[in-house]
């Protein structure tokens, strides 16, 4: 596993650490959705790179949300009944800490030790979420096209939240802000650019999802205000923007803020305007006129 893992990362010119930690959090998610295949959804970066492997950004947590669950001590129950479940792999995870999010009714962080056999490897956290509802329908996908590793091969289907959805949640997430402090989510920006640059997408069904998100998070109190443009949150993403593209692999060109400026515009603007009626093309980098 070593061996396999770290050549790839060499290969790739990928942080050897997230790759071994993407392989893990595999090897959780095998778990979850064995143990409840019709109950969770992949969010997040994680569901970004079964979406798009080896182009988008190896992320550092992997997102769940449960699908059945009113409270996130409910999600939790479910989430550590699925990791203790033995799938002759050699790997256990052992919940530690968790933290409910301050911010967000319904969410909690929760931590695990990963062990192979006795040996302990990593610790990773998982984002959980409940009580929420995505405007689309979820989208299953063989955890298989994200492996690197011959065995083991029990690879479930996995229940991806709703393209639509995801780029709704991101673009709110660009633009809310804490205690009157503006958002530094970087990566948002470019995971939306690497989107743009491989989905054709109903601008129809983002709307909806962009107008359900917004009411859902101003509904519990968040300072979210979306302008009628693509604008860029704060002068710090001038420096901070560049770091977190360079980590999007796949990403053609946008590297800079400035570039990603210029496409920006033409894929969010429309959404954040209500121009987007049509269907986004990635070949040509445009909405059209027809649904």
């Amino acid at each position: 596993m070593k061996k396999r893992l770290g050549a790839f990362a060499k290969q790739h010119g990928l942080n050897s650490a997230l790759v071994f930690r993407s392989f893990y959090f595999s090897r959780l998610a095998t778990r979850v959705f064995r143990h409840d295949p019709d109950g969770w959804l992949l969010k997040g970066g994680q569901a970004l790179l079964l979406r798009y492997p080896t182009q988008a950004r190896l992320s550092r947590d992997i997102d769940l949300q449960r699908s059945t669950a009113e409270s996130a001590q409910e999600a939790l129950s479910a989430l550590l009944d699925a990791a203790a479940l033995d799938l002759e792999d050699f790997f256990t995870f052992s919940p530690t800490s968790m933290v409910e999010h301050s911010n967000e009714i319904g969410g909690a962080k929760q931590t695990f030790t990963v062990t192979l056999g006795t040996r302990v490897l990593d610790t990773i956290k998982v984002d959980l979420v409940a009580g929420r509802y995505p405007t689309g329908t979820p989208e299953k996908v063989s955890l298989a096209s994200s492996s690197l590793m011959p065995w083991p091969d029990d690879w479930p289907f996995v229940q991806l939240y709703p393209l639509a959805d995801h780029v709704a949640d991101k673009i709110c997430a660009m633009y809310e802000r804490h205690r009157g402090a503006a958002s530094s989510r970087f990566r948002d920006l470019a995971d939306l650019l690497l989107i743009s640059q491989q989905e054709s997408l109903s601008g129809t069904a983002v709307q909806i999802a962009l107008s359900s998100e917004v009411h859902r998070r101003t509904r519990l109190g968040t300072d979210l205000t979306l302008p009628d443009r693509f604008i860029i949150p704060d002068p710090s993403w001038v420096r901070g923007y560049p770091t977190a593209a360079a980590e999007v692999v796949g990403l053609r060109g946008c590297l800079s803020l400035t570039d990603a400026q210029v496409a920006a515009e033409a894929f969010i603007t429309p959404m954040l305007n209500g121009a987007s009626a049509g269907r986004w093309n990635p070949h040509t980098s445009a909405w059209s006129n027809a649904g």
